[in-house]
């Protein structure tokens, strides 16, 4: 009895394996690869929104240029104010970009800027030592 079992399935295998394929007519289907797709990670750094100014005003967007600090450069601090940590100078003539403010403390009014070529070099500046570059 098993020796038959055996045999059957083996002509029956070698049946289905030998057999002449039939392709059904028309199109064939198409597979569908659905993939993720990545979403941008947004930047920390948020992109200034021009304010219309004067040539004699300073605003969010306005290229400045470091003026009137002689040798010494122009403080970038942490926060708006004469105490505040100094976390970086910035050279007499070299160009900045506002990106906030302003902020009014210790008698000056304060601007927070950005070097476009390092945007990592950002804090508050005292606008008395900008200038627009016009």
């Amino acid at each position: 009895m098993l020796l038959g079992t055996i045999t059957l399935t083996m002509v029956g295998g070698v049946w289905l394996f030998t057999r002449p394929t039939v392709r059904p007519e028309g199109p064939r289907p198409t597979a569908i690869i659905w993939t993720a797709t990545p979403t941008p990670t947004p930047t920390a750094m948020p992109t200034p929104t021009p304010v219309p100014v004067l040539p004699d005003q300073l605003g969010i967007g306005v290229r400045v240029t470091v003026i009137g600090t002689g040798a010494a450069g122009l403080s970038i601090r942490a926060e708006a104010g004469t105490s505040a940590a100094r976390i970086n100078v910035a050279a007499e003539g070299e160009a900045l970009l506002i990106v906030g403010g302003p902020q009014v403390a210790d008698g000056y009014t304060w601007w927070f800027v950005r070097d476009e070529a390092n945007p990592e070099r950002e804090g508050w500046a005292a606008q008395e030592f900008l200038a627009p570059p016009w």
